[in-house]
């Protein structure tokens, strides 16, 4: 079988999909952008790095592996869209002919182009196993009923603002929102929020409303329940059947530990 490609951001995503394609007897080959993201597919892909502005390099490693299947996974910071990087000449090209610089129009163009050289860039969810929660209490305490109605209504809100790209985590406290995710990242928008908010704060995490599969499901995990006790947060809720929680018996014993209310709502 040809070897699967893989772009891949940080994050423990990626190791997953190398995980199961190896399950599934297909060779990856990977390229990432992080030298973290790089090192941590050393032994388990032949991994190239290349720069956030490289595409012709990227789409020439694929090439001459003989790649026909893509999978985008894992964390590339939002602010290197608008650092100085180093800008291939179809880089330029492709940014030039955006009109709009969201996270869904760049990674719609990056599709276009791997899809113009005869790649399919499949579902993230066909690579990774079940991973994405169904509506239900996660961890051992259930929410009072003044906090499932917070969820309710935060991720209404959530789902909204995720759908006009702004962000897909907002932090929440007594009906007031704390802070909105928006080009910082989650941890940012946590840190920022439980600040302002003192303990007792809640996330929300949502998706997209007709998120697209091929790229950037939403996800949490340890590192995301660590911050959230760090600062004294009372409860995560997930959109049920929208949101990958990474290694979910750890984070749920985590919230446990923590008083942390889990659910996916």
């Amino acid at each position: 079988m040809a070897p699967l490609g893989l772009i891949a951001g940080a994050g423990s995503l990626p190791r997953i999909v190398c995980e199961t394609a190896r399950e599934r007897g297909r060779a990856v080959v990977a390229v990432a952008f992080q030298p973290e993201s790089a090192d941590a597919l050393e032994g388990m892909a032949a991994v190239h790095r290349c720069g956030l502005g490289q595409t012709d390099k990227v789409i020439n490693v694929f090439k001459d592996a003989g790649v026909s299947e893509v999978v985008l996974i894992g964390k590339i910071e939002k602010v290197s869209v608008f650092q100085n990087l180093k800008f291939d000449l179809r880089a330029v090209k492709l940014m030039g002919r955006l009109l709009q610089k969201d996270d869904s129009s760049i990674m719609t163009a990056i599709i276009n182009e791997l899809e113009g050289e005869g790649m399919t860039v499949a579902k993230q969810t066909d690579w990774l196993p079940a991973l994405i929660p169904q509506k239900g209490v996660l961890g051992k305490t259930a929410p009072s009923g003044a906090m499932a109605e917070e969820f309710a209504r935060s991720m209404t809100l959530c789902r909204d603002l995720a759908g006009k790209e702004i962000g897909q985590t907002i932090i929440v406290k007594d009906g007031v929102v704390l802070a909105v995710e928006a080009v910082e990242g989650t941890d940012a928008a946590i840190r920022r929020g439980c600040e302002l908010g003192g303990k007792g704060a809640v996330m929300i995490k949502s998706s997209r409303p007709n998120q697209d599969l091929r790229y950037d499901i939403p996800s949490v995990g340890n590192r995301t329940v660590q911050l959230l006790a760090e600062y004294g947060a009372s409860a995560l809720a997930v959109e049920a059947g929208g949101v990958v929680v990474i290694d979910l018996p750890a984070v749920a014993a985590y919230c446990d530990k923590h008083n942390i209310v889990l659910a996916a709502v």
